[in-house]
């Protein structure tokens, strides 16, 4: 990671007329920046179809009463407090938000071994559409083989989609949109990079985010919506949860610098040394993020594991006892267990969960249960067959069968 961003990719525009008044504003006015309310904003503007999505989602994570779903749109807003309407109800539900807030968009570069940059993508869309089409993006990525075998089944992944799942919700959620700067992703053959133009709360450290902390959503609506939705809770465990990921998957954990401007977020794919070779001297050639590795969950997972393929490694770990596992379950990936009954295809099991979007099946459910080892795919070695079905793994019934009733 260099010490300064990419400027030369990054997009850093003259501030717009209000980028820097609304800056300094809201911290006087008492409140946050997507608190203030968007005059030019009509409640016909927002996209019904943003707002049936989360309709979907409020009623998953059962976080907002039936009565509250099925009001009209103009009650639900109201339920989320966001009318009249604000900022933050512009960036959830409005088809093109990137048309009303500058940089309100995600932007994703990948790069050569040089650090050229082979292609690039904005994804735009409200918030949540932005969160599902940039983890399909990262997915991709980390299917791709770099030497151009094979593609990598989800247990084969170098990183753990939840993981960067985490990292992007934390982005979204925590960002000064204000900057006008979008969210930046470089993706690398070893690495994934992400920048976010935030600011730490006052007083708050790198040291702050990794030891128990208070949730400080810099986006206090967004962060309301979005754990209405399912996708967060509210006790500021975003950051344990994704080190947890890295740790199960048997990885380094992520490297964090904060900057005047912005936070790095850096995903090395490398896999963590046990512990008793940690303090040894290989470990101190091993270069900066191998010699970070702290973790006890990686220690026993990465012993078995130092000359085995990446399959092989993710196989071990998805092998954990059921207590263990069940800490870093989802919403999402328990609806899952329970709704999977015998072999079901793809579509079967997104049609018993009751959902339409594609790709909020996939990275939100699918993808995150095959990783933590509690569902599996019934042809492995193509994970791409049209013929693919999935049926529960021993981990995963025993974890439906000690679910609640």
């Amino acid at each position: 990671m260099k010490d300064q961003p990419d400027l030369e990719w990054k997009d850093l525009p003259a501030a717009s007329p209000g980028a820097t008044t609304d800056r300094f504003l809201h911290p006087d006015a008492g409140g946050s920046w997507d608190d203030l309310p968007m005059p030019q904003v009509q409640l016909a503007d927002l996209d019904p179809q943003a707002l049936a999505d989360f309709r979907q989602r409020a009623a998953a994570s059962q976080r907002l009463s039936c009565a509250a779903v099925e009001e009209g749109d103009a009650a639900l807003v109201e339920q989320l407090q966001l009318f009249h309407l604000k900022r933050a109800a512009a960036l959830l539900f409005h088809a093109e938000p990137e048309k009303l807030v500058s940089g309100a968009y995600i932007r994703i570069g990948h790069f050569r071994r040089d650090n050229g940059l082979v292609e690039q993508h904005a994804i735009g869309g409200n918030l949540f559409v932005q969160l599902e089409r940039s983890l399909a993006l990262l997915e991709e990525h980390l299917q791709r083989d770099p030497d151009g075998g094979e593609a990598r089944a989800p247990a084969a992944y170098p990183l753990p989609i939840a993981a960067l799942r985490e990292a992007l919700i934390n982005a979204i959620v925590h960002k000064d949109y204000a900057s006008g700067i979008p969210i930046q992703i470089r993706l690398h053959d070893d690495r994934i990079s992400l920048w976010n133009p935030a600011r730490l709360p006052e007083g708050w450290s790198i040291a702050s985010l990794r030891t128990r902390h208070l949730s400080r959503p810099g986006n206090p609506d967004i962060a309301n919506a979005f754990y209405r939705a399912g996708l967060i809770e509210a006790w500021g465990l975003g950051i344990d949860k994704l080190i947890a990921a890295c740790r199960a998957h048997g990885i380094v954990e992520p490297l964090l610098r904060h900057e005047q401007d912005g936070l790095w977020l850096e995903f090395a794919f490398t896999r963590a040394l046990p512990r008793h070779f940690a303090a040894g001297p290989a470990s101190r050639g091993a270069g900066r993020a191998t010699g970070e590795a702290k973790s006890e969950a990686t220690g026993e997972a990465a012993g078995h594991a130092a000359g085995e393929d990446a399959g092989e490694v993710a196989g071990h770990v998805a092998g954990r006892s059921t207590s263990h596992v069940a800490g870093h379950v989802t919403g999402e990936v328990r609806r899952l267990v329970q709704a999977c009954d015998g072999v079901m295809s793809r579509k079967a099991l997104q049609d018993a969960l009751g959902l339409r979007s594609d790709a909020n099946f996939r990275t939100l459910y699918l993808v995150p249960a095959l990783e933590a080892g509690l569902l599996e795919m019934t042809i492995p070695d193509k994970p791409k067959s049209s013929r693919q079905q999935y049926r529960l793994s021993a981990t995963g019934a025993a974890l439906r069968q000690r679910a609640p009733a």
